[in-house]
């Protein structure tokens, strides 16, 4: 702020001492969260350039965070955002947008010659969210969505999402697609699918509510588990935040009827979650909305097969590596399970193992080849690459201009990355 307590003003500066100055934006900052490691990735950038020289600040907007960190500032409102500093000299600003935040309203009094960039991350339909709190909540950030109009680019992570920008009148001109890359990655090498032993492990991760389609997941545990109670092992997965609180006691009820058979991991940090997908073989995700779906990506890296349902962005992602089914049909979704697990069996007794992909049954080693090029698309490498570019863009033409220093850093980043990805 200020002397005489108005807005802050611009700082003028010398050639000499000339600074990109960026600032991110996102509603929450938590664990487990998707919107949230979007911006952590871009964070993790700017410092690896910053720490290569790169003469930038950075300056994070948030209005909840579990855990601050010296680049983060809380800001509960716009009204609030107005009176720093950061956010009045930033040269470039980059919002994520998915859930309804105030901060990214503040896309209305960025001077025009302040380049805007969007990360359009989707959010859930109203007629899946069974909240009041949340539904209203889910309206607001439908009609907030509007404001990509604004950005002069918007980096959808995944091609579902490129829809919900031209939805609303984004040019494809200033669209391109960021996949977001895991967060989890294993330490080694997976091994064999066949080198499992004892039942069938399936793995569901996400929060507790209807749209994730953790009532459908209970529902096939218990028939599978009717069906054959010692063929099958479940662990359900996920953050109690923002959850049902009616369907997690469905879950521990279910837990408890059958001890040794189903497990609930509530909130798993990094490398609890890393545990749970290596004792697992396949990942189920019977969501009935998916913007993204990091969790995929991070299965195959774990060289688990993963089975779901065909709501929004999961076709994209299991690209017909694993098994997709028509949403809520359960039917189909025991029947992708059990021939799954008539595959995995019948490795594990010496035949030779052929997963029921969508691109047609598969040895392993072709699905692990097919798998490794898939995923070179979503690698953390790919990210930053595609990041700092669109960065480089938005910075030339941002007050800043051409700095010479971030640009040699920048640009020999990117080439470091390009040999990487």
């Amino acid at each position: 702020m200020s002397e005489s307590g108005g807005l802050a003003e611009p700082v003028a500066e010398t050639n000499a001492e000339r600074r990109l100055r960026v600032a991110l934006y996102s509603g929450i900052v938590v664990p487990r969260d998707a919107v949230s490691r979007s911006l952590i990735h871009k964070l993790d950038a700017l410092r690896t350039v910053i720490g290569l020289g790169a003469p930038i600040d950075v300056t994070v907007f948030t209005q909840s965070i579990d855990e601050a960190e010296p680049e983060f500032q809380v800001m509960e409102s716009v009204s609030e955002l107005l009176h720093a500093d950061e956010f009045w000299s930033a040269d470039v600003h980059v919002f994520e947008e998915g859930m309804y935040y105030d901060l990214f309203n503040s896309v209305f009094v960025i001077p025009p010659d302040r380049p805007i960039m969007a990360i359009e991350h989707n959010s859930t339909p109203v007629d899946l969210i069974d909240v009041p709190w949340a539904k209203a909540a889910v309206e607001r950030s439908h009609a907030q969505r509007f404001n990509l109009t604004l950005a002069r680019h918007v980096a959808c992570d995944s091609e579902f999402n490129v829809e919900m920008a031209r939805s609303v009148g984004v040019p494809d001109e200033r669209i391109s697609v960021l996949h977001l890359p895991p967060t989890v990655i294993p330490a080694r090498e997976p091994g064999p699918m066949s080198d499992h032993e004892g039942p069938v492990q399936l793995l569901f991760l996400g929060r507790f509510v209807r749209g994730k389609g953790i009532a459908d997941m209970l529902e096939l545990t218990r028939r599978l588990l009717a069906g054959d109670p010692e063929r099958f092992s479940v662990t359900i997965a996920g953050d109690p935040r923002f959850s049902d609180h009616d369907l997690m006691e469905d879950m521990a009820e279910l837990a408890a009827a059958h001890p040794g058979r189903v497990e609930v991991a509530l909130a798993p940090d990094d490398a609890a979650m890393a545990e749970l997908f290596e004792r697992s073989d396949a990942l189920v995700i019977p969501s009935y909305h998916e913007g993204y779906c990091v969790p995929v990506v991070e299965a195959y890296g774990f060289g688990r097969f993963v089975i779901a349902y065909d709501a929004g962005n999961l076709p994209y992602i299991v690209a017909g590596l694993g098994a997709v089914v028509p949403t809520g049909d359960l039917d189909a979704l025991g029947a992708a399970v059990l021939r799954f697990a008539d595959a995995i069996e019948a490795s594990r007794s010496g035949e030779e193992l052929r997963l029921p992909a969508e691109r047609g049954p598969m040895s392993e080693r072709e699905w692990a080849d097919a798998v490794r090029s898939h995923l070179s698309d979503y690698s953390p490498a790919n990210f930053e690459r595609r990041f700092l570019a669109l960065l480089t863009e938005l910075a030339a033409v941002s007050p800043a201009g051409r700095i010479p220093e971030v640009d040699r850093v920048l640009g020999a980043r990117i080439g470091v990355l390009s040999g990487a990805g």
